[in-house]
């Protein structure tokens, strides 16, 4: 027995387990994820397993040599957990290899991160410097003494029995890994993933962390991707769901408002198609519920329409008057949604971008737009103006380094797309400096102003990050919060808000120099929470102008993801306050209805937000979702009431959760295929089905006459 225990495999596999579980379960803290849970258990199961065996495997060499390798998996351990954990503070998600080329692009982004990494990160690090300090000094000393206790060298059918018997106990170990997985028992009743769909398809990468752990979460993600599994292989896994987590009800109308389609052409071409994918896709979007007209469609018909993406903005961009005018403004006389939040994801600005030009969900796990640059999608933003006459063109005051907009834009239907160079603006390689949004406008006015009606998109830049560094517009106009004691870093930001403002008030200027201002309406939305900035650099600010302050790892609520949305227009008789629940894929679904553009709202996946049947929901990339009763958080089946709120039953909130994840999945195999491209062609070939007989008629008789 004592040579059983007292040998270098026991030993080395004690402190590689030691090492690991620390580092996951203080992950579980950062994240504040439930310590004393069952996925802990697992999560030491599992690390338990990696360590034995790694031990086992090197155990075979000669000790220096397995001294090496257990340092570099000390290394490897914790350097990775501690990059996964700055991938989490930075964008909210843990980072996978379908974002692995997104993440290389970001390097520039460790220094700025890591800047702003509370101390409390920092102890990731103690495992490794205890670690190194073990195999340094006193493991040589320890493996003598294990000599002297052990005895005599093993007989040979100990050393088989050594050999076979940690195989034996790592099976057994994943053994029951395995089992936690598939069995529901271990799992929590209001999660919103099956744990072994998350096993085989870990898009939700948090969910993966939380119920796995990081190291298992990677192994699973590399499997996936190998095996190419998408979420049309785990579908089998889900509970069916119903539109808006509850059954909706048929809404009573009255006629003017009634919106008619006729799905003869489609159903045509559901008739002849034989791939499995379109026609699932078919049946489940033809039964999705059809949004009505209602008091405010077609306020703004026949209008211009400009939106544009703000970078890094959150609320701070609409709280104070004197620091911020011209957004104060256009948010206070304009339609203004004070419930409105963006959802973090892996790829916040490209997915984000993605999600108001299409109103789909992104695939979690990918920069979608970046992955699928060949899809087309006639149903976009730009496509359906384009449809009723509107000249269409987006603009971007920066390089396609990042996100290729010059190829996947035009696929969503701009005519032309400009960026830095085509705009003719300066711009400088060192990721801190970046162009102004005042320019892009002042040098893009030429190319749509005079092509009225134009449907303009534009991505802005100036307001993106570092902070921690000094810049020509974060040092700009700082001094205008000289008095205020706010961090270095806050007032940098500030003063690239202040050149967002300024643009914002250059572009209503050329808008009323030509003469279009009233028949003008702008769309901004932000694309995510300044991920530069701490929560206590963002909170110095929000304390003195806001009711509420965000911590970027709460369960509890989604304050942080908080961000403007602005429907403006100069000639609104009265500004229009939207206070239910919104996410900015409720943006292009809201503006169709505002233009009064004839699109069928069962292929978008967000809702009017005038419309009866809106969810007054905000969902999340996660599968987190808030609204007026409660804040859901997915990855740990958090759920917490606000004061004074309804409760849920157990059905409506199963009703809920697979509402958002077949949303999720159904856009995600939509991407994977192109169906709107199919889509598209298909009603085209058949859209003869949609034309009244009168009108045929008529075509008869024009070509009889021509004949």
């Amino acid at each position: 027995m004592k040579k059983l225990i007292f040998n270098r495999l026991v030993l080395s596999t004690l402190i590689l387990f030691i090492v690991t579980f620390f580092c996951e379960v203080y992950v579980r803290v950062l994240v504040e994820s439930p310590i004393f849970a069952f996925p802990t258990i697992r999560i030491a199961i599992s690390c338990l397993a990696i360590a034995l065996f790694y031990s086992w495997l090197f155990h075979f060499f000669k000790p220096i040599i397995q001294k090496v390798f257990n340092i570099i998996y000390v290394i490897a351990v914790t350097v990775g957990l501690f990059s996964e954990m700055c991938m989490y503070i930075n964008i909210g998600f843990f980072m996978g290899l379908g974002n692995a080329e997104q993440g290389g692009k970001v390097t520039d982004y460790i220094f700025d991160v890591m800047k702003s990494l509370d101390w409390s990160y920092w102890i990731l690090f103690v495992p490794l410097i205890l670690g190194l300090v073990y195999y340094i000094f006193f493991e040589g000393k320890i493996i003598k003494m294990f000599k002297k206790i052990k005895g005599k060298k093993y007989t040979k059918p100990q050393k088989i029995f050594i050999g076979v018997l940690p195989l034996f106990i790592v099976g057994i170990l994943l053994g029951i890994h395995y089992i936690t997985i598939r069995s529901d028992k271990f799992q929590d009743p209001l999660q919103l993933d099956p744990n072994y769909a998350v096993w085989l398809y870990p898009s939700n990468s948090n969910m993966s962390v939380n119920n796995f752990g990081v190291i298992m979460y990677l192994y699973s993600d590399t499997k996936s991707m190998m095996k190419h599994t998408t979420e049309e292989d785990v579908a089998y896994l889900y509970p069916e769901a119903s539109e808006g987590g509850v059954t909706p009800k048929e809404e009573v109308v009255e006629p003017d408002y009634k919106r008619e389609i006729n799905d003869a052409a489609w159903n045509e071409l559901n008739n002849n198609t034989s791939d499995g994918t379109y026609k699932k896709l078919n049946n489940y979007f033809m039964n999705r519920p059809i949004s009505q007209k209602n008091e405010m469609t077609g306020i703004f018909k026949g209008k211009n329409v400009i939106v544009m993406l703000m970078e890094s903005v959150n609320e701070i961009a609409i709280l104070n008057e004197n620091d911020f005018p011209t957004l104060y403004k256009m948010y206070h006389e304009g339609i203004s949604f004070t419930n409105n939040f963006t959802p973090r994801n892996n790829c916040s600005t490209g997915n984000n971008e993605m999600t108001v030009n299409t109103s789909l969900y992104t695939i979690n796990n990918t920069c979608t737009a970046n992955t699928y640059t060949k899809n087309v999608y006639p149903e976009a933003y730009m496509s359906m103006f384009k449809k009723i006459g509107y000249s269409t063109s987006a603009y971007h005051d920066y390089t396609q380094h990042y996100y290729y907009r010059g190829t996947y834009l035009p696929h969503m239907g701009a005519d032309k797309y400009y960026g830095v160079d085509d705009l003719g603006m300066k711009w400088n390689p060192i990721y801190q400096e970046w162009p102004s949004d005042k320019v892009m406008f002042q040098q893009a006015k030429d190319k749509y102003m005079k092509n009225t009606p134009f449907a303009a998109f534009f991505v802005g830049v100036t307001t993106h990050r570092t902070y921690n560094q000094a810049s020509e517009f974060g040092d700009k106009y700082t001094y205008l919060w000289k008095d205020k004691n706010y961090p270095i870093e806050t007032k940098r930001y500030l003063s690239k808000m202040k050149e967002l403002d300024l643009a914002l008030e250059e572009l209503l200027k050329e808008l009323e120099e030509e003469g279009i201002l009233d028949d003008t309406v702008i769309a901004l939305f932000g694309d995510h929470y300044p991920y530069g900035l701490t929560d206590t650099q963002i909170n110095a600010y929000l304390k003195e102008n806001a009711t509420y302050t965000v911590k970027s790892t709460s369960t509890t609520d989604h304050n942080v993801d908080r961000t403007p949305m602005i429907i403006y227009n100069s000639g609104l008789k009265e500004p229009v306050v939207v206070d239910k629940y919104t996410t900015i894929i409720d943006l292009l679904p809201t503006l169709f209805n505002l233009f009064d553009v004839e699109y069928d709202p069962r292929l978008y996946f967000g809702t009017d937000a005038f419309s009866k049947i809106h969810p007054d929901r905000a969902y999340f990339v996660d599968g987190s979702w808030q609204d007026k009763n409660a804040s859901y958080y997915a990855p740990s089946a958090r759920l917490t009431y606000f004061e004074g709120a309804t409760k849920y039953d157990a059905t409506a909130l199963r009703n809920i959760n697979a509402d958002i994840n077949q949303k999720q999945s159904m856009s995600a195999s939509a991407i994977r295929s192109n169906y709107f491209k199919y889509l598209g062609e298909g009603l085209e070939k058949y859209a003869y089905l949609n034309k009244p007989k009168e009108e045929e008629n008529k075509e008869e008789t024009t070509e009889g006459q021509t004949e």
